[in-house]
């Protein structure tokens, strides 16, 4: 993958936001020039019949106009009592239960990746006897906040996707690209200022394949910001890609 290139990922896309995130996605993609990836959470847990209705056509209808869609976890919150190692545990504390895939031994990594999986066919079917073959399949997976284990990035390439962490992108051959990303979800606001002023800086030297990564809680409150990395990345010459590009 060559330099002066930059994904841009709207994080958390769910049946419980879809209806409030539409019209964001369409504002950043104005500015953006053009549709961007999505991170998708599939599980519809809980939701009625009439919001997941609802949720499958906004996939459906992001997918027509040419969004990227890539799979985040599974319910992008997890429990206790899962079999975790110490530092797994320490994840799940700090991210409010939010790290779904730390700590994870292997079986239980491969449980909740089948499980996130299963929902997203489930997705996209229109009735329970549809051919699923033709399912699109998720472009890349990310797990919740980045927190891993030992085990899912070769699961996510045994299962042909892209496997993304906090500091690289390895495709499904194994081939591995630093990557750095610029996020404000889940940072104390005394850090939200020098975190833009690092992610236009990684816009701007001509290295790696830096990612920006959004969440519904940036919007409204740093949208201007949002729309200033967003202009200097393509002011600075790099070319938005997809996942499905590296």
């Amino acid at each position: 993958m060559a330099a002066k290139k930059f994904l841009l990922c709207f994080h958390d896309f769910s049946v419980w936001n879809y209806q409030t995130i539409m019209p964001v996605l369409e504002g950043i993609k104005d500015l953006a020039g053009g549709p961007f990836s999505i991170l998708v959470i599939p599980s519809t847990e809980g939701a009625d019949e009439a919001t997941v209705a609802g949720f499958k056509a906004s996939l459906r209808q992001l997918y027509n106009e040419g969004y990227e869609l890539a799979l985040h976890g599974y319910k992008h919150k997890a429990d206790f009592s899962q079999g975790r190692s110490y530092l797994g545990l320490a994840a799940m504390s700090i991210t409010n239960r939010e790290a779904e895939f730390a700590g994870l031994s292997q079986f239980e990594s491969e449980r909740i990746l089948n499980q996130g999986l299963s929902a997203w066919v489930d997705l996209f079917k229109v009735s329970n006897n549809e051919d699923t073959s033709a399912t699109p399949r998720p472009a890349a997976f990310i797990p919740p906040t980045w927190w891993s284990n030992k085990f899912l990035q070769l699961q996510v390439c045994g299962a042909g996707m892209l496997y993304e962490d906090r500091f690289s992108l390895t495709t499904r051959k194994g081939k591995r690209y630093a990557s750095p990303v610029t996020s404000f979800a889940g940072i104390p606001n005394f850090a939200i200022k020098p975190m833009f002023s690092i992610g236009e800086f990684l816009m701007k030297v001509p290295l790696g394949l830096p990612r920006i990564a959004l969440h519904p809680t940036d919007f409204p409150t740093h949208r201007a910001k949002i729309k200033h990395m967003i202009r200097t990345a393509l002011g600075s010459g790099r070319t938005l890609v997809h996942y499905r590009d590296i």
